[in-house]
């Protein structure tokens, strides 16, 4: 068994690895495709319906979320629970105000409380099992490079110039090293089971997401990119009740 020392010496060997092969990546230019949904119905007025409707399960789980704050376990990292709650909240409207218009400048407000979530979620899992403190070492320094990545990345697409690649490394990053921190680490209250489901879900989201025009072709009532609005939202619920109750 090895030791915390060498485990955690695992990670950052991994995660310099990431961020160095990033240096030899020439800038990414958002891909204006990226725009074009399969699903562009309109319904009661509203354009790109059910991509903007689908939206709706982040608004009630981050509700949740918060609602659920003071009947949870006292833990020493409940920041990075609340910004996780707030950022899976705002991730509705942000989201929603997108898929009814989108394009690169409504994108950004997608983006940004999607990058709170995931640095917070990050944050905690650190803390939790990597960096146990008192109080989280790790929350505003994430913040702040999730932030700094989407308005790095918003202000070269303005420039003309646009570069996607700090924002993809505080997205790909952590989905290298979640795994292997639930793999490598033990848990001090937060539930495994539910991190490895939630994950499971994001992964079959990102798949859906890709397969946006062939899901609608097959199912015709809905996208693939309205599953993985779903999809994602039953995510973010398992790691929000990936911290028990003060009864469980």
């Amino acid at each position: 068994m090895l030791e915390h020392k060498q485990r955690t010496s695992i990670l950052i060997f991994i995660a310099s690895f990431v961020v160095m092969s990033m240096l030899f990546f020439d800038r990414i230019p958002q891909d204006p495709v990226y725009h074009q949904f399969a699903d562009t119905r309109k319904i009661a007025g509203i354009a790109n319906f059910w991509n903007v409707f689908s939206n709706l399960p982040f608004l009630l789980v981050g509700l949740y979320g918060l609602w659920r704050w003071n009947r949870i376990i006292k833990c020493n990292h409940q920041n990075a629970y609340i910004a996780l709650c707030i950022g899976v909240l705002l991730v509705s409207f942000g989201s929603a105000y997108y898929h009814y218009a989108p394009s690169t400048d409504t994108l950004l407000w997608d983006r940004l409380p999607m990058t709170v979530a995931f640095m917070a979620l990050f944050s905690l899992l650190l803390d939790e099992r990597v960096m146990p403190r008192e109080q989280s070492l790790t929350l505003l320094p994430l913040l702040v490079m999730g932030i700094g990545s989407v308005v790095y990345w918003y202000w070269t697409e303005v420039k003309g110039l646009g570069d996607l690649r700090p924002y993809a490394l505080v997205q790909f990053l952590p989905l290298v090293l979640i795994p292997l921190i639930l793999w490598l680490f033990d848990s001090d209250y937060l539930q495994g089971r539910l991190l490895v489901a939630a994950l499971g879900f994001y992964l079959v989201a990102k798949l859906c997401e890709h397969f946006d025009r062939q899901l609608l072709d097959l199912m015709v009532v809905i996208s693939g990119h309205t599953l993985k609005h779903f999809l994602a939202g039953i995510a973010s619920l398992c790691i929000i009740v990936a911290i028990p109750r003060k009864h469980d």
